[in-house]
């Protein structure tokens, strides 16, 4: 992993990778066993587990992303792609592409950076960029959590 000026960046961005990876396993077995979605209650990312998990990794570049826009150094580099039709087919490319992303957009970090300020999150909860990360870290780890339950119940 490259130099990082925060080591609580580093370490989130590390604990974000062995999530979302661990998460996409977890997919992957929760779609080998042909166990049932759950009721979506109006959700459409629990509509099929192929948009559950480009929910996810749409997620998962979504928060890298949003972080460099409210710092004002917009990601140029990487399109924030949430379609299920285009992230599936080249899920594992995709995610590596994210991860590869995270490692190269957050290296200037600073300690500092982190707490500064709050900012409007896309879904319009307020979150400084630390909360943010610390989020990118526990979405796949929920999602992850939720499939492991529903292939042992």
């Amino acid at each position: 992993m490259s130099e990082f000026k925060s080591r609580a960046v580093r370490r989130l961005v590390e604990l974000h990778e062995s999530e979302l990876r661990s998460a996409l396993a977890t997919w992957k077995r929760f779609k080998a066993s042909g166990r049932p979605m759950p009721d979506p209650h109006g959700d459409p990312d629990y509509e099929s587990p192929e948009r559950l998990v480009a929910h996810m990794q749409g997620a998962a570049r979504s928060y890298l992303m949003w972080i460099r826009e409210v710092l004002g150094q917009p990601i140029t580099d990487m399109e924030l792609i949430r379609d299920a039709a285009v992230i599936v087919p080249k899920l594992d490319a995709y995610m590596e592409e994210t991860l590869a992303g995270w490692a190269r957009h957050l290296t200037d970090l600073t300690d500092e950076q982190l707490q500064d300020k709050q900012y409007k999150s896309r879904w319009g909860e307020m979150f400084d960029i630390e909360q943010m990360l610390e989020h990118a870290v526990v979405h796949p780890m929920r999602h992850r959590a939720q499939l492991e339950k529903l292939m042992n119940g």
